[in-house]
């Protein structure tokens, strides 16, 4: 998908980007040196950055000691990821936590995402996923023998308005909660509470009343050990904490002009959903 608040935009592409903080950059100019397709020149000694000849190569980030060029991205083997993950370990244990898989859409890695989760589990670490939920269920139903916890956002009941925001349809988001609900896997349903486009009553309240149907319906399911409370939901406030990074990747920030919500207006809708019988945390 593509919302326009996202707050990862790096993570949406399925290769690395080059990110130009322009007010790090001193002038030195060794990226003009280092790059071979002239992405980088030097203008009266004032550095200029042409993305549409960059290939993302990395060459001019190693030179930029201040860190006005940053890679975005690098491509790691499963066995380099559990490296990561393991010489954390002792963290887990005393937290009670674990690894999460987040994006972009994670799920869309298939085997990758499959074998660390895989490799997690036999290291007794606890999984979870943040998943928009748009894709064949199959995707995902491949990775929920080693997924003890999913985080999926529901942002909008109206197809159409979800589409106009996200750049997708809903339908198959609504039926893949609605096939999670038919497992015992532990849901974190989440709605990013965005200005203009879902902050109202009656949007939070159908989101609600769908969650609410979802409860009925693991509890009615006969699921040996699911219950209501495995399912609960989280509204998101927003923020901009992302603006600088549509900058620093040369994209327009689309958010930008709206209002922060306060904390009285998310006590509300808080409460709304919860008057549905729903766990809101």
């Amino acid at each position: 998908m593509s919302c326009y608040w996202c707050h990862n935009p790096e993570g949406r592409p399925t290769h690395s980007q080059i990110k130009y903080i322009a007010d790090r950059c001193i002038g030195c100019l060794e990226c003009v040196k280092a790059c071979s397709n002239a992405a980088h020149i030097a203008s009266n000694n004032i550095h200029i950055y042409n993305r549409e000849r960059c290939v993302k190569c990395g060459a001019c980030v190693d030179t930029c000691y201040t860190g006005a060029l940053e890679l975005t991205g690098k491509e790691w083997t499963v066995g380099q990821v559990m490296d990561e993950i393991l010489s954390d370990s002792a963290y887990y244990k005393d937290s009670k936590g674990g690894v999460t898989l987040s994006g972009g859409e994670p799920v869309l890695s298939g085997e990758f995402a499959k074998a660390i989760l895989e490799s997690c589990k036999r290291e007794n670490i606890h999984t979870a996923i943040e998943t928009c939920g748009n894709y064949d269920w199959k995707k995902l139903a491949g990775l929920l023998p080693f997924i003890d916890l999913v985080m999926m956002d529901l942002k909008h009941m109206n197809s159409e308005k979800h589409r106009q925001a996200t750049g997708q349809a809903n339908e198959k988001i609504i039926e893949n909660a609605r096939n999670l609900a038919h497992t015992n896997k532990p849901i974190l349903f989440r709605t990013p509470v965005i200005p203009t486009f879902n902050d109202t009553p009656e949007e939070i309240s159908e989101i609600a009343s769908f969650i609410k149907s979802l409860m009925e319906l693991r509890n009615n399911n006969g699921y040996s050990g699911a219950k209501s409370c495995d399912i609960q939901y989280e509204l998101l406030s927003f923020h901009k904490l992302a603006a600088n990074k549509y900058s620093s990747l040369g994209l327009e920030y689309k958010a930008q002009h709206l209002q922060l919500l306060n904390n009285n207006k998310m006590d509300e809708l808080k409460n709304i959903a919860g008057d549905f019988g729903v766990l809101v945390i």
